[in-house]
């Protein structure tokens, strides 16, 4: 047996990573837009929503959901 150190473990891909950050930042965002528009209802508020919330919302389903197959395929579990 050896008196050795174990090696550290390796930091995740950096490509998962900022992936999900994005998709964090724009789920925030999109949180805002609707929160504003619960708050303080009113005609263009309800627009935004619809515009912006809803398109940061998706938006960031879509780069989560891609973090996690690019995460699955460098496990090469798909």
């Amino acid at each position: 047996m050896s008196d050795a150190p174990a090696p550290p473990p390796l930091p995740p891909p950096a490509g998962p990573v900022r992936l999900i950050t994005a998709a964090c930042l724009l789920g925030l965002v999109g949180i805002s837009v609707s929160l504003a528009h619960f708050f303080w209802p009113g005609p263009l508020k309800f627009a935004l929503f619809m515009i912006v919330g809803q398109g940061t919302f998706g938006l960031a389903l879509l780069l989560y959901a891609i973090a996690i197959f690019k995460d699955l395929k460098r496990q090469k579990v798909l």
